[in-house]
C-alpha cells in the first residue's frame, strides 16, 4: 500500500484550502482529510468504499478527527451511524500516516513550538490561520493559479475529487 496526498493552498487568501492523505486497500480508499469549513478547521479520517469498482461508491468518516471516535456514512439524505469500518491492522497505519503527514506538511497556528514556521509564512507576507503549510513545503507546490496544489506523484486524481464531492469542506479539488 502506498500513501498519497493532495493539497491547495490560497497563499494569498484562505491559506490551507484542503489537504488530503490516502491509500488504497483492495476496492476501497481509506484516508484522512484535513480544510476549512466556514471558516473553522474540519478535519476526519475517511473511506470511499468500493471506489474501485463498478458498483456505487460510499463515502463514510468519522464524525470527529479520531479514528475510534463514532462513524457515520453520508449521503444525499443525510448521514446515519456505522460500525467503524476500518480493518483493526489499517487503523493504526492510518493514525501513523496521519502523524507523519502533519509533522511533514502542515504546522497549527497556535502550537508555540512552530513559532519558526509562522515568522517564515509571515516574512513572506503569507497569512498564518488555524491550519497553515510549512514554509518549507511551498516550494514543491504547483504555483500558476491563485490556488496552488500539490499532487503525490502517481497518484489517482481522481481519489481526491470524488471526495471533495462528498466531504463537508468549503472547497472542491478541480481537475
Amino acid at each position: 500500500m502506498q500513501a498519497h496526498a493532495h493539497l491547495g493552498y490560497a497563499p494569498r487568501g484562505a491559506g490551507l484550502l484542503y489537504a488530503v492523505l490516502w491509500l488504497a486497500h483492495g476496492n476501497d480508499v481509506f484516508g484522512w482529510y484535513i480544510g476549512s469549513k466556514d471558516g473553522e478547521q474540519q478535519a476526519a479520517y475517511f473511506m470511499l468504499q468500493r471506489y474501485y469498482s463498478k458498483g456505487e461508491t460510499h463515502f463514510l468518516h468519522s464524525a470527529q478527527d479520531d479514528m475510534y471516535a463514532p462513524w457515520v456514512e453520508a449521503g444525499p439524505a443525510g448521514e446515519w451511524p456505522v460500525a467503524l469500518p476500518v480493518p483493526e491492522p489499517l487503523c493504526h497505519e492510518l493514525v501513523r500516516l496521519q502523524d507523519q503527514f502533519v509533522r511533514h506538511w502542515l504546522f497549527f497556528g497556535d502550537d508555540p513550538a512552530a513559532r519558526a514556521d509562522a515568522e517564515a509564512l509571515q516574512a513572506r507576507e503569507l497569512a498564518v490561520r488555524g491550519v497553515n503549510v510549512r514554509p518549507a513545503r511551498l516550494g514543491k507546490f504547483r504555483t500558476p493559479a491563485a490556488v496552488w496544489r500539490f499532487d503525490a506523484p502517481g497518484a489517482d486524481l481522481g481519489v481526491p475529487i470524488e471526495l471533495s464531492k462528498r466531504w463537508p469542506l468549503d472547497h472542491r479539488v478541480e481537475d
